[in-house]
């Protein structure tokens, strides 16, 4: 894994975790706003996909899917969850980004038990 694919990893992390803040921060503004800001936000992510992927490489997240130590992703609470076999990530904090050859950013996660 080059330096360059770590840095571009880097920055896709903090690029993702803004949209994620930009389509929150939807939820706030007036009923004539949210249509272009869907868009916008839609165009920005599709763009994201589309760098990485001519990198050859890939953003996932884990919402909603059984946890399980396969998932390249560290869960912050952890210690909060009794049986991490009963519980799904409940919200990808920080994205996992993948090379053919392997992980080049690990995600965090949030557990929920189920």
């Amino acid at each position: 894994m080059t330096e360059y694919h770590q840095s571009l990893a880097a920055l896709a992390v903090q690029y993702w975790k803004l949209c994620v803040a930009f389509e929150r921060e939807l939820g706030f503004v007036s009923p004539d706003r949210v249509q272009p800001g869907e868009a916008q936000l839609r165009f920005s992510r599709r763009r994201l996909d589309a760098i990485l992927e001519g990198e050859g490489l890939r953003l996932a997240t884990y919402d909603g899917q059984s946890w399980t130590s396969d998932i390249p992703a560290s869960p912050v609470n952890a210690e909060d969850i009794s049986d991490a076999e009963a519980a799904i990530v409940d919200m990808t904090i920080e994205p996992t980004i993948i090379r053919a050859n392997g992980i080049v950013h690990p995600g965090k996660v949030t557990l929920r038990e189920i």
